[in-house]
C-alpha cells in the first residue's frame, strides 16, 4: 500500500497572505502539489500547516482559492519607479532634502553654534532616523495590501484546526521553504514519535553556500534546517544538478551522512495555474526595450547592468540605445544600487523599474521584449531563464551555478562578474538585429516545455522508493532563537 503524503504548506500560505503576489518558490510549490493531486488523488496526498502542538490539516480547496486570490487581487498595481529629472531624483533620495523646511531653517541657525564633528556627527545620527521614519507610511501600505477576500481565509498563525493523523509509514513533505523552527520542531517529533517518514525538495543551498547573499537569520535558520532536517531525510530531492552537488558538498563539509542519493527532479514549464488575464498592450514600453525579471536583491546582480548601461550610454549614438526594464519586487541589500538609480535619474530615463507585476504584465513584456538578461550570482535553477525562452524570447544568462541547464544550448552566458563580457555581449545583439531575429526564430522553433505532471511523477517516484529504507531516529530538536520567519 502507498503511504499518504502530507505537505506542509505553511510557508506558502503565510507568503500568500502577507506579499502582494507568489514569487517563483510559491508559484512552483503550487503547481507541484497541484500536479500530485491530480495524478494521486487527495486521499493520498494531504496537507497541513502548523498549531502550536504541531501539524493541523488543509484542505486542497483552501490553497488553491488562496493562491487564485493572490494571483487575481491587484490592490497594488504595477508600480513603476522612474525620476523625471535629476533633480528630482535626488529630492527623492536625499533625506536631507526631504526634511521640511521649518526644520531646515532651525538646523541653519543651529548649526552655526555648531563645531562641525559635533554638526558631522549628529546629521550621521539624525538623517538616517528622518529617512527611517519617512519609510514607515509605505511600509504600513506594503503589510496591509493583501486583498480582503485573503486576510478573511489566511492567517499568519494557526490556532485552530483537526490534528494531522499521520500514521507509521507516512511520509511528510517539506515542498516550499520548510526552514521555519516550527517545521523542524514538528517534523522531528512526527519522525521520532509516529514513525513518519521525511522527504524534502531541495530548491538551492544559497543561504549556507553564498551566505553573502542572505541575511544573517535565514542564513541560521537554513542552517539548522540543513544540520537537524537533512540527515533523517529518506528521500532528499534537487531541482537541479547544481544544487544536488551543493546538497552532497555541504553533507560532507559539515560530517553527516544523506540516508540516500540526491535526486534530481525536472521542473516543469510555466504557470498554467494562472487564470487568462487580458493583458492590455499599451501598458508595454513603447520602445524598444531589454527585460530584467527576478525579485531586486543583491544577489539577482543589477548592479552589473547599472553599469553595462552605463557603458552602452557612454559609447554608443544618442538614441540607440534601448530601454532596460527591471521587473520585480523590492527584496534587500540594494541599498546602494537604488541609491544609483535614483542619483542618476535613472540613467537619465534609460532604465525603468516595474515593481511586483502583475502576471498579465509579466507575459506582455516577456513577449515584447527584444531579449531578456539574467545576470544572477547563483541559483537553484533559474526560472526567469526558463520563462523567457518559453514566451519565444532569447536570453542572455549568468554562466553560473544551475543558469546553464536552465537555458541549455538556447541561451547564451556570460561572466556575472564581467561587466566588458555582458556589454560586449548585449552591444553585439543591439548592433545586429538580423542575427537577434535568428536568434529568436530558433528558440521559437526549438524550445520543449515540460509538463508539469513530470515534475509530480518524478517526486511521487522518488518518496514511493523511500519505503524500502529503514526508519530515521530523530533525535529531540535543538532550541532555536527565531523571530517570526518571512518566506
Amino acid at each position: 500500500m502507498l503511504p499518504v503524503i502530507w505537505i506542509d504548506i505553511e510557508d506558502v500560505m503565510v507568503h500568500l497572505h502577507w506579499w502582494a503576489r507568489p514569487s517563483g518558490i510559491q508559484r512552483l510549490s503550487y503547481e507541484t502539489a497541484r500536479a500530485m493531486v491530480e495524478i494521486a488523488g487527495e486521499q493520498r496526498i494531504r496537507f497541513v500547516r502548523h498549531a502550536p502542538g504541531g501539524f493541523v490539516t488543509l484542505g486542497f480547496a483552501e490553497l488553491r482559492d488562496a493562491f487564485a486570490a493572490a494571483v487575481a487581487g491587484d490592490t497594488r498595481g504595477d508600480r513603476r519607479l522612474a525620476a523625471a529629472s535629476a533633480h528630482s531624483a535626488t529630492e527623492e533620495s536625499d533625506p536631507a532634502a526631504q526634511v521640511p523646511s521649518g526644520l531646515r531653517r532651525l538646523w541653519r541657525h543651529a548649526k552655526a553654534k555648531l563645531p562641525t564633528d559635533v554638526r558631522m556627527a549628529l546629521l550621521e545620527v539624525l538623517l538616517p532616523q528622518w529617512a527611517a521614519l519617512r519609510a514607515m507610511p509605505p511600509l504600513l501600505r506594503t503589510a496591509l495590501r493583501t486583498s480582503s477576500a485573503a486576510r478573511r481565509s489566511l492567517g499568519t498563525e494557526t490556532t485552530g484546526g483537526v490534528a494531522a493523523a499521520m500514521a507509521p509509514g507516512d511520509v511528510l513533505f517539506g515542498l516550499a521553504a520548510p526552514w521555519s523552527s516550527e517545521h523542524m520542531q514538528h517534523a522531528t517529533a512526527a519522525v521520532r514519535d509516529r514513525g513518519v517518514r521525511y522527504a524534502t525538495l531541495v530548491y538551492d543551498m544559497i543561504p549556507v553556500v553564498r551566505p553573502e547573499f542572505a541575511g544573517v537569520s535565514v542564513a541560521r535558520r537554513f542552517g539548522a534546517w540543513a544540520q537537524g532536517l537533512l540527515p533523517l531525510a529518506d528521500v532528499t530531492m534537487a531541482i537541479s544538478h547544481a544544487t544536488r552537488r551543493d546538497i552532497e558538498g555541504y553533507a560532507a563539509r559539515d560530517g553527516f551522512a544523506l540516508r540516500a542519493p540526491v535526486r534530481v527532479v525536472p521542473l516543469g514549464t510555466g504557470f498554467p495555474s494562472v487564470p487568462a488575464s487580458a493583458a492590455d498592450a499599451e501598458s508595454a514600453p513603447d520602445e524598444p526595450y531589454v527585460l530584467c525579471v527576478s525579485t531586486i536583491e543583491v544577489r539577482k546582480n543589477h548592479l552589473l547592468l547599472f553599469r553595462a548601461w552605463r557603458r552602452l550610454i557612454d559609447t554608443m549614438p544618442q538614441g540607440q540605445v534601448p530601454l532596460l526594464v527591471f521587473a520585480g519586487s523590492m527584496g534587500w541589500l540594494v541599498d546602494d544600487l537604488m541609491q544609483q538609480l535614483r542619483n542618476s535619474a535613472f540613467l537619465d530615463g534609460r532604465i525603468r523599474v516595474i515593481e511586483a507585476p502583475s502576471d498579465a504584465m509579466l507575459e506582455v513584456l516577456y513577449r515584447g521584449a527584444m531579449f531578456t538578461v539574467y545576470p544572477s550570482h547563483y541559483e537553484g535553477w533559474g526560472l526567469p531563464v526558463v520563462e523567457s525562452l518559453a514566451f519565444g524570447t532569447p536570453c542572455l544568462a549568468a554562466d553560473a551555478s544551475s543558469m546553464p541547464e536552465a537555458g541549455g544550448d538556447l541561451a547564451r552566458y556570460f561572466c556575472p562578474d564581467d561587466v566588458g563580457d555582458v556589454t560586449r555581449q548585449i552591444r553585439a545583439l543591439i548592433d545586429n538585429p538580423q542575427e537577434l531575429a535568428a536568434w529568436r526564430d530558433e528558440v521559437r522553433a526549438r524550445f520543449r516545455p515540460v509538463p508539469w505532471h513530470r515534475t509530480a511523477e518524478a517526486i511521487l517516484a522518488a518518496i514511493d522508493s523511500a519505503t524500502a529504507l529503514p526508519t530515521a531516529t530523530a533525535p529531540a530538536p535543538a532550541p532555536m532563537d527565531e523571530a517570526a520567519h518571512p518566506v
